[in-house]
């Protein structure tokens, strides 16, 4: 009588499987997570240009519209002046209230200017460093990437330059004599001024955690971890009852047939190669 294999075909048959599985499991992670970054900075990039736009068509509607019906009341009025008319000042109020909605707590918005008529408006350091990078680039339109930050998230930016294009916004910018009194009265005349048709004056900066609407990337790892491997266990299990029933099984019996001289029918009458094998061995023993 024959003796039994050290290791069956299907215990070898199931190592390999595995193995090849999770081989392409470690793959399937190390590419999702080196190409995660890329992503994300895709989402975000498209969060921050979208928020970009709300606030360029906030200023624009104040621009327009807002302006020319308070603006008028500024340059006569010796009262408190109306920061309404002002497009940075709208834009920046309106992002006070959307902020209020928990989706948009982590963005930031800032309207910097290095020679701003409010101090609120003062750049910092790497605001300044911005500006004067769209001051030395008139053609430059657009500037991204990472910004330091105290923060526990990296913050991701995109600033577009702020550039004196109307004539109408000298009244205000050009010489303390032209300003309101009003305007004086409230921002002094040291700040603000100075500024001529087509210089960069300032810079729009949104700013917002890199990672903002997205898992962490470990979170992001262990989920896609348990996913692929979740659905790996599950293809293993699936080809191990499959390959069971259609080859392991009527090998097994076979393997018995032959070792043990008996025939059996149900076997011989199989049309695939098993059944083949099991009448080629009956017209042996014949």
């Amino acid at each position: 009588m024959a003796s039994s294999p050290a290791r069956s075909v299907a215990t070898d048959f199931l190592l390999r499987f595995v193995g090849v599985q999770l081989v392409a499991l470690i793959l399937a992670v190390i590419l999702v997570l080196s190409g995660y970054s890329v992503v994300a900075r895709q989402y975000v990039r498209s969060q921050a240009i979208q928020f970009m736009d709300v606030m360029l068509s906030v200023r624009e509607y104040t621009s327009r519209k807002i302006n020319p019906i308070i603006a008028p009341i500024n340059a006569v009025s010796d009262e408190a002046f109306l920061p309404s008319a002002v497009p940075s000042y709208s834009a920046t109020k309106v992002f006070e209230y959307l902020r209020l909605n928990h989706a948009y707590e982590d963005f930031q918005y800032r309207e910097a200017s290095l020679n701003p008529t409010s101090p609120a408006d003062l750049a910092d350091e790497q605001e300044a460093q911005l500006i004067r990078r769209f001051m030395a680039n008139p053609s430059l339109k657009e500037l991204s990437g990472s910004l330091d930050s105290k923060s526990d998230h990296h913050q991701y930016f995109v600033a577009k330059p702020i550039r004196l294009t109307k004539e109408s916004c000298l009244t205000c910018h050009s010489t303390p004599d032209r300003a309101p009194r009003s305007q004086i009265r409230v921002y002094g005349e040291t700040g603000g001024f100075g500024w001529q048709v087509g210089d960069v004056v300032g810079a729009q900066i949104v700013t917002l955690p890199e990672d903002a609407g997205l898992p962490a990337p470990g979170r992001f790892a262990l989920l896609l971890v348990a996913a692929v491997g979740g659905l790996s266990a599950a293809v293993v299990l699936a080809v191990n009852r499959i390959f069971s029933s259609v080859v392991f099984r009527p090998l097994f019996k076979l393997l018995q047939s032959v070792d043990k001289g008996y025939e059996d029918e149900n076997l011989e009458k199989r049309p695939d190669e098993f059944g083949l094998l099991a009448r080629r061995f009956k017209d042996l023993r014949h």
